[in-house]
């Protein structure tokens, strides 16, 4: 009951924006965590042992003493819905950064195409009601 009467005055168009940034954010996360599977696999150089891994497969930072996304609850559950890492390499940041590179440039064309689709529709529209009231005007100026 109480969320019904918080959620009255919210605009569903806010709440939608919200929940789609959200699901960009989980999404961006699902896809780092992806590559650091890929690379346990050995499918981007040699993970095991750590000594002889190649650069794109070292350490960026090491945030493991603060935030570690084993033992401390918060950022467990941030490595589950944002796929955050204590420890990142340079492999899962540009991946991090290529997914982002590609949803904003996907949601840019998106936006402008559906932008052009609904002039159009607005200016087909437009045309209908001149030529309704065109006819119109033509059937009482004969009447």
């Amino acid at each position: 009951c109480i969320f019904f009467q918080c959620t009255k005055k919210m605009r569903v168009e806010h709440f939608m924006r919200f929940c789609s940034a959200l699901l960009l954010f989980i999404a961006a996360g699902f896809f780092a965590s992806s590559m650091h599977k890929w690379q346990e696999l050995d499918l981007v150089g040699t993970w095991s042992p750590a000594r002889e891994r190649p650069w794109l497969n070292q350490k960026v930072f090491d945030a493991s003493d603060c935030c570690s996304d084993k033992t401390n609850r918060f950022f467990v559950l941030m490595r589950a819905l944002l796929g955050y890492q204590d420890q990142p390499t340079p492999f899962e940041l540009f991946a991090y950064l290529f997914y982002w590179l590609v949803a904003v440039a996907a949601g840019v064309v998106l936006v402008r195409r559906a932008k052009r689709a609904v002039a159009a529709r607005l200016e087909d529209l437009r045309k209908a009601a001149a030529e309704t009231t065109a006819d119109a005007d033509a059937s009482k100026n004969q009447a």
